[in-house]
């Protein structure tokens, strides 16, 4: 299989390609890692790997399929780093749960991808491994805090790569590279052992994907609960991958663009979510603009806090696990200042803050209880520059600071993330620059079902399929001016 036959399919025909024995797993594993090796170099998105052991269950729904896992995920006996210098030459001890499912599923977990310092940035450059690039533009973001998952998708080497959402960190990075990136309902997809809750039950896990069909048969694969589950969220009743195609009812649908706080949101960010919305006008669907009522720093101090205990907490684990001490010069700036801030939150700011999601939560509950769908933009801009905003900047000084530049590129996100529902990226847009933009829909608690058949209705009447970025797996050139990664050697790696 050569990289242009490898590269124009998805998980999904690639499956199919190998459950009919048209092509050998093996052919596709090795098409994969030559994918990933000719774009590595330019990209920088890979952690540690490719692994030469990375089974998957040869009876699994995605069976053969290459895959990677973001560097927060834990697979026993690979490197666990959180993109942080503290967790350095650290192994897991044992699978998380959903790293069990996604090799039940059969998926080939051939990588770990880059993340952001504790994943708390809407950039991937953590000073430990240096900036991962979006193959869209060199001189670009990728997104964070799945930006390694994002930019090996985009670039062709991989059909579809696990990421996590704890404030957009899926959807961001897909709006940016041009993919399909879904944050489930909260308890949809398990986060333990480890954890009851990630993030204050602010984080979700999933994956960026190329195709909607492949994520709805992702999310068929690893869905439902697991013993002892602080949500316990029961399977649902019929596939994801049903609802693909199927005829849709008359939809409510309420259109927001202005953004909530930080930067504004651009006239194509605009254009994007206005079209999509004609699209939806013209399918017969009832579509006006309408958004429920949100206190932007009320928002803001809650992200703070709940994100400062969140942090505080993980680097007191790490401290504890490998014997590195969080401080000046261990930890980024940002981090620093969000660690320190953690510790110094009382329990009633803690209380408080969960009472202003719970209010946050009830008014979106019931705003979706009337409205099927909530269209808006997934970012108020294009990719901005890699480095922006700076996690070892040391001119931040507060979490506040980091808060208000981490979520002023991403204020629509967040919201899906309080209040636990359902929310999708689709790369409807596109910049003068030819850049990526993403078009989000959100829908009520564990409506994933919905946003799959719109999704899928979108992806058939608005294609994107056809894009490809400069940096691709199928034809990676050699531009020496291009800023480089330290490169992988396919093969290579524990075994």
């Amino acid at each position: 299989m050569n990289l242009e036959e490898y590269t124009a399919r998805d998980g999904t025909e690639l499956h199919r390609l190998m459950a009919a024995r048209e092509v050998d797993p093996e052919e596709v594993r090795e098409a994969a890692l030559r994918a990933i090796g000719a774009v590595e170099t330019r990209v920088n998105a890979v952690v540690a790997g490719p692994f030469a052991d990375a089974p998957g269950a040869a009876d699994g729904p995605l069976a053969g399929v290459p895959f990677a896992v973001k560097d927060t995920l834990p697979e026993a006996g690979r490197p666990l780093g959180f993109g942080t210098r503290l967790s350095d030459g650290y192994l897991a001890r044992r699978d998380a749960t959903l790293a069990e499912r996604f090799r039940a599923a059969g998926l080939v977990s051939l990588a770990r991808t880059a993340t952001p310092e504790f994943a708390f940035n809407i950039d991937t450059a953590p000073v430990v491994h240096g900036p991962t690039l979006n193959p869209w533009d060199l001189e670009r973001s990728p997104g964070g805090s799945s930006g390694g998952a994002a930019a090996l998708v985009a670039s062709g080497a991989l059909p579809m790569a696990h990421g996590n959402d704890g404030g957009g960190s899926i959807r961001v990075p897909a709006a940016w590279c041009g993919l399909v990136g879904l944050k489930p309902s909260r308890g949809r997809v398990p986060v333990g052992p480890a954890v009851g809750e990630a993030v204050g039950g602010f984080a979700h896990e999933f994956a960026v994907t190329r195709t909607v069909r492949d994520g709805a048969a992702l999310l068929d694969a690893i869905h439902g609960p697991a013993a002892g589950d602080r949500y316990y969220v029961a399977r649902a009743s019929e596939s994801f991958t049903s609802a693909l195609g199927r005829e849709l009812p008359p939809l409510r649908v309420a259109v927001h663009t202005t953004s909530f706080f930080g930067a504004g949101t651009d006239p194509e960010a605009r254009a994007a979510v206005e079209r999509t919305a004609a699209t939806l006008a013209e399918l017969g669907h009832h579509v006006e603009e309408a958004c429920p009522a949100l206190a932007p720093d009320a928002l803001r101090d809650c992200l703070e806090v709940v994100w400062s205990v969140d942090l505080a907490g993980l680097a007191a684990t790490l401290t504890r696990i490998t014997g590195q001490e969080a401080g000046p010069g261990a930890v980024e700036a940002a981090s620093w200042a969000c660690v320190r801030r953690g510790g110094e939150i009382s329990a009633l700011q803690l209380e408080a803050s969960a009472s202003f999601v719970n209010s946050t939560s009830r008014r979106w509950g019931r705003f979706l209880d009337e409205w099927d769908l909530f269209l808006c933009p997934t970012t108020p801009t294009a990719a901005p520059a890699s480095g922006i905003p700076d996690q070892d900047d040391h001119r931040i000084q507060t979490a506040e600071a980091w808060i208000s530049e981490v979520f002023a590129l991403s204020p629509f996100t967040p919201i899906a993330n309080l209040t636990g529902q359902p929310a999708i990226s689709l790369p409807l847009g596109e910049s003068q620059a030819g850049m990526p933009l993403g078009v989000m829909l959100m829908a009520q608690t564990l409506r994933e079902d919905l946003l799959f058949n719109v999704a899928s209705v979108l992806e058939t009447s608005s294609p994107w399929s056809h894009r490809r970025p400069p940096v691709h797996a199928s034809s990676p050139g050699d531009d020496p001016s291009r800023p480089a990664g330290p490169g992988i050697t396919p093969g290579a790696g524990p075994s």
